[in-house]
């Protein structure tokens, strides 16, 4: 791999939508003509078909709503590319890449997520868009129950935890309030839960954790080495 080699990921959250829609829209126009023609032989099934043809393709719309590049990797760090918004982690903010694991009876489960683990959390926090911020709030409570389910199994854990909205104050002094803060907080959690401030679902790339992780660290190295050099 060169050194100045620009990498671009793909969202295997958008593969399939073209041809989900295209399928999804055939389905419904034949189950509609059935249905002009055969409504008293069978209305309850035919109307089952165009409902599930309606879902197929709103489930394609969201698809194709999805950026064609997820992921933009260069010598400066990693590009995080979403519908909204974007979020830039550099190289050299990054202390370790790896697979979130789970306590799962006697065994460590590992989660179909990448872990970022970050040195200093504060230098995302202003750039990040907050529609970006609203979103991963949103994504990663289920990620977050999961470790709750172990450190918290009656259910009593403090409200904190999950929703915590009081401002946040910074190792440097600065107070973030509102989406910030809370991104903020919850940056905290994960990583006393999981070891990592982000967690990145597996449908965000285009291959597998182990892969996307082995990625990340390769060029991790390379871009350390030349700005090294």
């Amino acid at each position: 791999m060169a050194e100045f080699d620009t990498v671009y990921i793909k969202s295997s959250a958008k593969q399939h939508g073209y041809s989900l829609a295209l399928y999804s829209g055939i389905g419904f126009v034949l189950s509609l003509l059935l249905f002009i023609q055969f409504s008293h032989l069978a209305e309850l099934p035919l109307l089952f078909l165009m409902m599930c043809s309606v879902v197929a393709f709103v489930v394609a719309l969201f698809k194709l709503q999805e950026p064609d590049l997820s992921f933009m990797l260069n010598n400066q760090g990693i590009l995080y590319h979403h519908k909204r918004g974007f979020m830039l982690v550099e190289w050299s903010n990054i202390r370790r890449i790896g697979i979130p694991t789970v306590q799962h009876g006697l065994e460590q489960k590992e989660l179909a997520y990448i872990g970022v683990n970050l040195i200093d959390s504060e230098k995302i926090l202003s750039a990040v868009s907050l529609r970006l911020i609203s979103h991963l709030l949103m994504e990663q409570r289920a990620i977050l129950h999961k470790y709750l389910l172990v450190d918290c199994p009656t259910g009593t854990c403090p409200s904190e935890i999950t929703l915590n909205t009081d401002p946040y104050k910074s190792s440097s002094g600065q107070v973030y309030k509102g989406l910030r803060g809370m991104f903020a907080h919850r940056m905290d959690w994960l990583k006393k839960l999981s070891g990592y401030d982000l967690l990145i679902p597996e449908t965000a790339f285009d291959r597998s954790s182990d892969e996307f992780a082995k990625l990340l660290r390769q060029y991790k190295s390379e871009a350390e080495k030349f700005e090294n050099s």
